[in-house]
């Protein structure tokens, strides 16, 4: 007791002090609402303008602040902390889609304006177009009617209105057509590439009446569609569309050879396979665009400004995080199938896939659901249930369901998961010199896209073939080894996909085969660079009976009754398209190419064939 009455007074002090501290702190804080603190940009809230680069490469000051680094060719490109949070390369570049940027806020002035300045470093002249020029001039931000800025060719603003309102349907998208093309430039060598344009899907039909003939000068109205893979394409038309007229999608440029006698035929430009993502509004701009032609009979190459167009993201969702789609296919001959999921029949009834003719590809209807587990049953038309399993959807999957005969001759499902990227697995990473680990964590850096991908995936449905191998022709499909670069030592058509296949087996990696088309001008033939895949695109694929083990039979046993898929058919989406020969050739898209039927089948339409799926529009 005396110890504590000792020092009670000790503690009453040390009370009062701590008090006295906490009440002097609180009065100091009060003091820090006068002050300014310091802004991060990054963190801070955009403004109503945005702006996108349809020129060259662009230095950029807003308001007396340099965001880029106008650096002299001669010295490494740096740039501020500042101008690194909106150009981390240190210019303005114009990428394939306008390389947009939103000012924040925290630039403008107390009045909500923006000053820009701006130089434009490098272009290629063409008469009065291409001139290396700067610019001055000052835009109000307008929060309450957000407005795009397109900087053009030829040095000047294009200011269009921009639509922050997204689909009435969440599952669906919104696009639109905006032709600003020119007559004046846009048309060298008398190509003819302008006037009013339709869009298209890749087989020509039109996309809806609201994107035809819109007019040069003019907007479209918005068309919503539901969320999927497309490959649009975009003709000149007074009225019905032109195929000899068809507009290239930046990267890709216009048919030009120099010294040809009269302009070349604009068509069979196949433009990237892209998904447009539930939620989302985009635009299809046309513009006149300097790129790179050969201007004379010694390839000397140039730039020409030519009408061309560019896929921008007007209003972006962000990531989808509830549709997934799925199709069905009826694989089972003789019979016409009902493929219900939660109850409800996907795509209606459904005929045997193998009565379409084996060198048309068919595509089967899509239908969007949420994710989730699903219920999927097989019926026939009297309503039995052949065949029935559940199915975990995640965002963004994509599946094919097929209905086959087991080799015990019961019906079964298959769930093909279907890859609308054009991107493989690989055996090191994305980046040269660096090996990513595979712990299933994170498979970004192991993941090689090809923006112009044919890619065919393989399955064997046939309930007698123990072991199917498809091939080019006559020979496999030749592993393309890449010998340097990212991709050292990885290939885009592994022996996985399409060798030793058993009845219903999907290799769990890397399923599909790829050919990588990217656009390379007639012109460039014999030329050191381009396309070294367009060349050997197989023009049959054929099915044999292989063995796997100790003594392997690869390819095997060539199927003589089964016809070959002849590829300059099937894995073309119309080929009215077409009126030149020279410009014929396979077209990129997601496909899979499938044996039915069965070896041993009495009747002919019960017989083994090769059916071609198209799964993007």
């Amino acid at each position: 007791m005396k110890r504590t009455l000792t020092h009670k007074p000790a503690y009453c002090s040390m009370f009062l002090l701590l008090l006295f501290t906490i009440l002097t702190n609180s009065c100091k804080k009060e003091n820090l609402y006068g002050t300014i603190p310091l802004l991060n940009v990054a963190d801070k809230s955009a403004s109503a303008i945005r702006l996108y680069n349809f020129d060259d490469p662009t230095d950029v000051t807003v308001n007396s602040i340099p965001l880029t680094a106008y650096a002299n060719p001669n010295t490494p490109t740096t740039g501020t902390a500042l101008g690194l949070s909106i150009f981390p390369t240190g210019i303005w570049t114009n990428g394939d889609d306008g390389s947009p940027f939103v000012v924040p806020n925290s630039l403008l002035d107390k009045d909500g304006k923006a000053h820009f300045t701006m130089l434009i470093q490098s272009t290629i002249t063409s008469g009065s177009v291409g001139e290396q020029s700067t610019i001055d001039t000052t835009i109000m931000n307008n929060a309450a009617q957000p407005q795009d800025y397109y900087l053009m060719p030829n040095g000047h603003f294009k200011v269009v209105n921009r639509d922050n309102v997204p689909p009435t349907n969440s599952q669906n998208f919104k696009i639109r057509v905006i032709n600003l093309g020119s007559n004046v430039y846009g048309d060298p060598s008398g190509l003819n590439i302008k006037g009013p344009v339709s869009l298209t899907y890749a087989d020509g039909s039109p996309v809806s009446p609201a994107l035809n003939n819109v007019a040069q000068g003019a907007a479209s109205g918005y068309v919503e569609l539901p969320y999927r893979a497309y490959q649009f394409k975009l003709f000149i038309a007074n009225g019905a569309i032109d195929v000899t007229r068809q507009l290239a999608e930046i990267p890709s440029s216009a048919y030009y050879i120099p010294g040809n006698f009269g302009p070349l035929p604009q068509e069979g430009l196949i433009p990237r396979v892209r998904t447009f993502k539930p939620g989302g509004v985009y635009s299809i701009i046309v513009s006149e665009n300097i790129q790179p032609l050969y201007r004379d009979v010694n390839r000397f190459t140039s730039g020409m400004p030519i009408n061309s167009y560019r896929v921008i993201t007007e209003l972006d969702p962000g990531v989808n995080s509830t549709y997934a789609a799925m199709q069905a296919v009826n694989a089972i001959p003789g019979k016409q199938l009902t493929i219900n999921v939660d109850g409800q029949p996907l795509g209606g009834p459904l005929p045997y896939a193998g009565s379409v003719a084996s060198n048309t590809a068919q595509q089967a209807p899509y239908q969007i659901y949420v994710q989730g587990t699903h219920h999927i049953q097989a019926k026939d038309q009297s309503g039995n249930v052949l065949a029935e399993k559940d199915i975990q959807l995640f965002p963004y999957d994509n599946y094919t369901i097929w209905a086959y005969d087991q080799p015990d001759g019961k019906p079964a499902l298959l769930f093909e998961a279907n890859d609308m990227t054009g991107t493989l697995y690989l055996s090191q990473s994305s980046q040269s010199g660096y090996v990513a680990p595979d712990d299933g964590t994170n498979g970004t850096l192991r993941r090689g896209q090809y923006n112009y991908a044919l890619e065919s995936r393989f399955l064997n449905l046939n309930p007698d073939l123990p072991y199917a191998t498809f091939t080019n022709d006559n020979q496999l499909f030749l592993p393309a080894v890449a010998t340097s670069g990212i991709y050292q030592g990885d290939t885009i058509r592994f022996f996985s996909a399409y060798v030793n296949l058993a009845p219903g087996a999907m290799p769990p990696n890397n399923s599909s085969i790829l050919y990588s088309l990217p656009f390379v001008s007639p012109a460039a033939t014999g030329v050191p660079f381009g396309n070294s895949e367009k060349g050997i695109v197989p023009q049959l694929i054929r099915v044999y009976q292989s063995k796997p083990g100790d003594k392997p039979e690869v390819p095997g046993l060539l199927l003589t009754t089964v016809a070959p898929i002849n590829v300059l058919q099937a894995f073309i989406a119309n080929p009215a398209l077409y009126t030149a020969p020279q410009f014929k050739t396979a077209e990129t898209g997601i496909y899979t190419v499938a044996l039915v039927g069965a070896i041993n089948a009495s009747g002919t339409t019960d017989k083994a064939k090769l059916i071609v799926i198209k799964h993007n529009k």
